[in-house]
């Protein structure tokens, strides 16, 4: 059995984003998708190039960008984030001891935080959270793969967190910095442009 395998889920990048539909028009934000998918994908192949990364989606472009990153794809079951996750887990179960769930649009993610985030303890029955700025979850560590059911949505976090402590498994928060934005309404859109443009 395999240590870890990252899981991303990445909705189709033509219904995707449609919080910065009053910002940005259909084609620039199906660019943005890719762009940030393509951007997680760099960014795992660079600083964690042992590990597996298994993209859970339903669109046909998306598993080409994967495949340009040598990512396995897995085609989406049913509808919703938190069926496509579970969906990725029940497959890892039988091959990796832990998965580690990112979002396909982090906004700048840095290495230093991931090493940390993998850090933690992964032996038995274990989850790790580093929540997002708005108390979703960006990352998400579980051990083994399925061990708690998952629950994406508004206040994430905290439900994972609640999860965990209703079955009686480990349970660490880690609040990283890079770890907490992602790309979905206009105000982190700006935050992002303001970081990129800044001397």
């Amino acid at each position: 059995m395999q240590d870890l395998l990252f899981v991303i889920p990445m909705k189709d990048p033509d219904k995707g984003k449609s919080r910065l539909a009053s910002v940005l028009p259909a084609p620039a934000r199906r660019r943005l998708a890719i762009a940030l998918f393509r951007q997680v994908l760099t960014f795992l192949r660079d600083n964690q190039p042992a590990h597996g990364v298994l993209v859970v989606t339903g669109s046909d472009k998306v598993i080409q960008v994967a495949g340009e990153y040598k990512a396995l794809t897995l085609l989406e079951a049913d509808t919703g984030l938190n069926n496509a996750i579970s969906q990725a887990a029940e497959w890892a179960k039988s091959r990796y001891k832990s998965i580690c769930i990112l979002p396909a649009d982090l906004a700048d993610p840095d290495p230093d935080d991931l090493a940390q985030l993998l850090a933690y303890p992964r032996d038995g029955r274990y989850i790790t959270i580093a929540p997002s700025h708005d108390g979703g979850t960006n990352c998400l560590i579980t051990s083994p793969p399925g061990t708690i059911a998952f629950r994406y949505g508004p206040g994430s976090s905290h439900a994972h967190q609640r999860e965990a402590v209703a079955n009686g498994i480990a349970c660490t928060i880690a609040p990283l910095s890079s770890f907490a934005w992602d790309i979905d309404t206009s105000a982190d859109l700006h935050r992002l442009r303001l970081k990129t443009d800044a001397p």
